[in-house]
């Protein structure tokens, strides 16, 4: 860069800094000097004074532009010097904006303190008495310069209230930030110790003992206590939605005694209601201390509104029904888990086996989070097992529960091939999961129950080999068909897999080295598995949940809740494509006759033979069979035309036609009435769809039944009464 060019870039980059300052100077000169008081008498100075002022709202909004959505600079110095511009240019416009209404003495002066006070607060503390000491400078010069002769004890005065004024802003804003700070500082103590109660109610950490203020391990420990906590309000939240949504009930709730065993107090609530008490309430109350005293479910029916049992609702709720199930750890009670309905209907045995079910899967949970916080704090295999567990728990499906693992056991242990062999419902172990050299060979096979490590570990709930050491020609791992892959295998660990009292699998790891599973990995190994024996069976207990949020439970097929989201998802599909789509509704003739003749058992029986019909013959993955209600039915065909609808139906009516049902009074035949409508043809809307294809079913009934009919102009709809 030559000389010239350097002296203009230094020039240029002067003006840009200085120019606001100049003009801020010529703009206060100005309005200091000139009498508005005379100059607003003539139109011509009242254009000059517009201009004036408009050229200072040209300055303030490029500023503003550059400071807030333009040129971005991220230098906090910087920045502080733009609001030092920003700020002198409002303080000089505003002092201006007052000479031109009457000078400092009218109603409209307040305006500067309150400038003034708001630049104090909203920028840095050297930028804002910057601004208070220009303010003051143009006190005194317009008391000195000005047209209209102010006193200097005016003056004075107004700089030593500006000055005041800017002193107890800047004292007020540190007292409200040293409030902020320490209400956040008692909100963070509250909070954690909230988390230590949660984690001594829930038996993860022992009672508070006296330490020092400095120790390491406290911190780890916080850390390792919370984590746990998210897991286990992470499963409360889980369960108890589940249970809300696939039980329909009004409050589902998990209440939990304290440390000291004395008050029971919510963990988890969803309620239509939204008024359960939050605060901690006597044991023996009502209710919930009905069933912590009798120690087993509690139900009630038929209750009347307001009962005043009910000690978890602030007001009272016209509760119906209720059901409690204490959570008893051993012989220790540890709460209740608790729901209730305001519909009338009354919770059976198959409720009380769900709630129990949920119940044995949060104290599983709970148990392993115990087990793997004293790991933790013990070994110095603590941040491997922490991987593991976390690993673990982001996948509820069984499958990726699996799968997790073994790649889980391989932070924690080097193996080369690794199997999962879980109890089936016929008793056998079966390899569902594998990883490795030739792994896929795996995958399927039956556990021998007589001579393998696998089977012997299983049964006496003890890791095998002795020491870890495999010798493949004389020890079978898991059956002679697959011995040889692990022909080259040395060394060799089988940890048997349990969840409370049962063991629902084994563990299988091998290595072509020797000494892989020593002393200190078998350690760790069997809290690895303890924790994934219960993380397995929380993984069942979350597919049958979801199954029964989604699932007809005597059909299998998807339930009315399902079928009426893959309609709405299926259709607008069909709409961006351009497609066909067909809806068929199906409706057993006479059923209600079979019911009160051969029995619902029989009836039930019917309905499961239509169901595997329907799955035989509906074997599409775009369509979709589902049981609407009752002994109605409905198959939703994506892509498929009205022929090709009728075909379908008349295939699953035909074959439904030939079946025989051998029963106590005799044989049964059933047939079955069908009705059609097909998108866009017919209609184009889910409601009218279905309006449809219950008219065409309606027409096959009084038509004769036993046949398949589609929706025509003219059909008789279905009387509503």
């Amino acid at each position: 860069m030559s000389t010239v060019e350097s002296i203009v870039f230094y020039l240029r980059k002067g003006w840009r800094i200085s120019s606001v300052y100049l003009f801020a100077l010529a703009f206060a000169a100005i309005f200091v000097r000139v009498p508005f008081g005379d100059v607003r008498e003539s139109g011509a100075s009242q254009i000059a004074i517009i201009l004036l002022f408009g050229a200072w709202a040209s300055v303030f909004g490029v500023q503003v532009y550059r400071r807030f959505a333009g040129i971005k600079n991220r230098n906090p110095s910087i920045q502080e010097w733009n609001d030092l511009k920003l700020g002198l240019l409002l303080v000089v416009g505003t002092y201006a904006a007052v000479q031109a209404a009457g000078g400092l003495i009218p109603l409209v002066y307040p305006a500067v303190f309150i400038v003034v006070a708001l630049l104090v607060i909203y920028t840095e503390q050297w930028v804002g008495f910057m601004l208070v000491a220009a303010a003051i400078g143009l006190e005194f010069a317009i008391v000195a310069f000005g047209p209209r002769g102010i006193s200097y004890h005016e003056g004075l005065v107004h700089s030593l209230f500006i000055l005041l004024l800017a002193l107890i802003n800047l004292l007020s804003m540190r007292a409200g930030g040293a409030r902020m700070r320490r209400c956040a500082e008692e909100a963070e103590a509250e909070a954690k110790a909230a988390k230590v109660d949660d984690a001594q109610a829930f038996r993860l950490i022992a009672p508070a003992k006296s330490r020092s203020g400095h120790d390491r391990r406290e911190e780890e420990a916080e850390r390792l206590t919370e984590s746990s906590m998210n897991r286990l309000k992470g499963a409360m939240d889980h369960h108890v939605d589940l249970l809300k949504r696939t039980m329909k009930l009004n409050t589902c709730a998990v209440f939990w005694l304290d440390a000291h065993g004395e008050n029971l107090m919510v963990k988890k609530w969803i309620s239509d209601q939204g008024n359960v008490i939050t605060k901690p309430f006597n044991k023996g109350d009502g209710v919930l201390g009905a069933a912590l005293n009798h120690r087993k479910p509690l139900r009630l029916e038929g209750l009347r509104p307001g009962y005043g049992g009910l000690t978890y609702y602030a007001e009272p709720v016209a509760v119906t029904d209720f059901i409690g199930i204490p959570i008893l750890e051993g012989d220790s009670l540890m709460g209740v888990l608790c729901a209730d309905r305001i519909d009338g209907r009354p919770f059976e045995q198959g409720d009380v086996a769900t709630m129990e079910a949920s119940v044995e899967s949060l104290l599983s949970i709970i148990a392993h989070e115990r087990v793997f916080n004293q790991l933790q704090k013990a070994k110095s295999e603590q941040g491997k097992l922490l991987m593991a567990s976390e690993l673990l728990s982001k996948n509820p499906e069984e499958k990726d529960v699996l799968a997790s693992a073994l790649i889980a056991v391989g932070r924690i242990v080097p193996f080369e091939l690794g199997a999962v062999a879980l109890v089936a419902e016929d008793g056998d172990q079966v390899v569902l999961e594998a990883t490795g050299p030739k792994s896929e060979r795996l995958m399927g096979v039956v556990v021998n129950a007589t001579e393998s490590l696998a089977a012997a570990a299983l049964k006496n709930r003890h890791y095998l080999p002795y020491r870890g050491e495999l010798d493949p020609k004389q020890q079978i791992l898991l059956s002679r068909q697959s011995q040889g892959i692990f022909a080259k295998m040395q060394s060799a660990m089988v940890m048997p897999l349990s969840s409370g009292e049962t063991c629902i699998g084994t563990l299988i790891l091998t290595s072509s080295e020797q000494g892989v599973f020593d002393e200190e990995v078998r350690t760790t190994l069997q809290v690895m598995t303890n924790q994934l024996g219960a993380v397995i069976e929380n993984a069942r207990m979350y597919q049958k949940l979801k199954e029964l949020a989604t699932t007809d439970g005597l059909t299998g097929l998807p339930n009315h809740r399902i079928f009426q989201e893959s309609f709405d998802k299926k259709l607008a599909s069909s709409a961006r494509f351009g497609s066909h789509l067909s809806v068929i509704f199906c409706d057993l003739d006479h059923f209600k006759n079979v019911n009160d003749t051969f029995g619902h058992p029989v009836g039930d029986l019917v309905l499961k033979r239509l169901s595997s019909i329907l799955k035989k013959e509906v074997v599409r993955d775009t369509d979709l069979p589902a049981r609407y209600g009752g002994e109605e039915f409905a198959i939703i065909c994506e892509g498929t035309d009205t022929e090709g609808a009728i075909q379908l139906a008349e295939r699953i009516r035909k074959e439904l036609e030939k079946e025989v049902f051998q029963t106590n009074q005799g044989t049964l035949q059933v047939t079955i009435s069908m009705g059609i409508a097909t998108y866009p043809i017919h209609a184009r809307k889910k409601a009218e769809l279905i309006d449809l294809a219950d008219t065409a079913l309606y027409a096959a009934k009084i038509g004769g039944r036993n046949q398949v009919r589609t929706w025509k102009k003219g059909m008789q709809k279905k009387s509503s009464g």
